[in-house]
């Protein structure tokens, strides 16, 4: 029985990896990266070194200090990174066309269909895997299996450095006796939560009735079906930086006061950064429309140096273009905002609730709520006080457009 063809690139510990690299002696040194121009700044990354010594991914950078003393720190080269990335991606690319980019590191490549040209698959895995340590230096993980899901899985499973090709009947195996927390979507925090109700293994997980997965929050079942390897989910090689997400919102009638704009300005882009959020991506551009009652147009727009995630970052940015954006005093029927150059939101975190940080669990709670009950279930105050007549139609949110 043959082999899935979902194949994963799994470079583990990229950054400190590159790192090494560039600097041989820091080879057997315990060492993190982490961008201490941050006021709380965390560990990004480490080598295996800080790993053994109790150091972590997440953690922050004055916690990972004390814990080991002169614990070397070295700060992200992001170019570096984004080259480490792209250069994984075209190595992929060479043997299949259905190539997608995950970032940090991560690589899926859907090698049906090229059998007649390169190959079988587990050879053509080998020949990608060789190729990145030829070119890189790298020595990644790679497996084969017959989803994404599975395939992830596989290299946590087998990781540093290996391969391994998995038959539909072994998936399974495979599957069912990993750590919970291996299981995409499920983060160090929500693993301990399985933890205290008895599921420590993905076949805890998959085992689980419907009902008792929706107990689990709304994204239960999800994470059920995941747990048993079925994942629809194609390998998608359009680059997250060339789609958009983008929404508008029509005023009725047309509006002038800023206790009406702002708040319509707040939902629609909450909105758009927490669909950004659900496919775990952030945003470095950001652009706001505005038309007026007279049908002119004006626009501005602005560059974050990093990813942004979260509401508050978002709309902090928004606030500012929006009024960069409004240089007229006429009444604005529409406003339009496009959020662009989307990217992987930071390494595989707990992205939405890290230890000790207030906002992400703020916006962690109010995510749920949102999954759970709808988007609307959950409203900024300043909307409460907007007057009735604003409250129009949202128009034409669309998202993974192509930029």
């Amino acid at each position: 029985m043959g082999s899935g063809t979902v194949l994963h690139v799994n470079a583990v510990g990229l950054l400190a990896a590159l790192e090494e690299a560039l600097d041989p002696a820091l080879r057997g040194r315990p060492f993190v990266i982490a961008n201490r121009a941050e006021p709380r700044a965390v560990v990004l990354d480490l080598s295996r070194e800080a790993h053994r010594e109790g150091v972590r991914r997440g953690m922050f950078l004055p916690q990972a200090s004390r814990s080991l003393a002169g614990l070397i720190v070295r700060e992200p080269r992001t170019e570096l990174c984004a080259w480490a990335n792209d250069k994984l991606g075209r190595i992929c690319r060479a043997y299949s066309p259905r190539v997608e980019a995950a970032g940090n590191g991560h690589v899926f490549a859907d090698l049906s269909g090229t059998a007649r040209l390169n190959g079988p698959v587990e050879d053509v895995s080998q020949r990608i895997r060789e190729d990145i340590l030829s070119e890189m230096g790298l020595r990644p993980v790679l497996a084969l299996a017959g989803s994404k899901t599975v395939s992830k899985v596989a290299t946590r499973a087998f990781r540093p450095a290996g391969f391994i090709a998995l038959s539909p009947g072994e998936e399974n195996l495979v599957m069912r006796h990993q750590p919970v927390g291996f299981l995409p979507g499920v983060g160090t925090v929500l693993s301990r939560r399985l933890d205290l109700l008895g599921i420590r293994e993905i076949g805890d997980l998959a085992g689980l009735s419907e009902a008792d997965a929706r107990a689990l929050g709304a994204r239960g079942p999800e994470l059920a079906v995941r747990a048993r390897g079925l994942d629809a989910l194609p390998v998608d090689p359009e680059p997250p930086e060339q789609r958009t997400e983008r929404g508008r919102f029509l005023f009725e009638p047309d509006a002038a006061d800023p206790e009406i704009l702002f708040p319509r300005l707040e939902a629609l882009v909450s909105e758009l950064a927490y669909s950004l959020r659900r496919k775990g991506l952030g945003t470095r551009r950001l652009l706001v429309e505005l038309m007026y009652a007279d049908g002119f147009r004006s626009s501005a727009s602005t560059r974050s140096p990093r990813v942004l995630a979260r509401d508050d970052e978002v709309l902090r940015l928004a606030r500012d273009v929006f009024q960069k954006a409004r240089n007229r005093r006429v009444r604005v029927r529409r406003i339009a905002v496009e959020l662009s150059e989307l990217d992987v939101a930071g390494p595989e975190l707990d992205l939405f609730e890290p230890e000790g940080n207030r906002f992400e669990f703020l916006q962690f709670a109010l995510d749920r709520v949102r999954t759970r009950y709808g988007f609307s279930a959950v409203a900024p105050a300043s909307l409460l006080t907007a007057v009735p007549a604003v409250f129009g139609s949202l128009l034409d949110t669309c998202t993974s457009i192509a930029g």
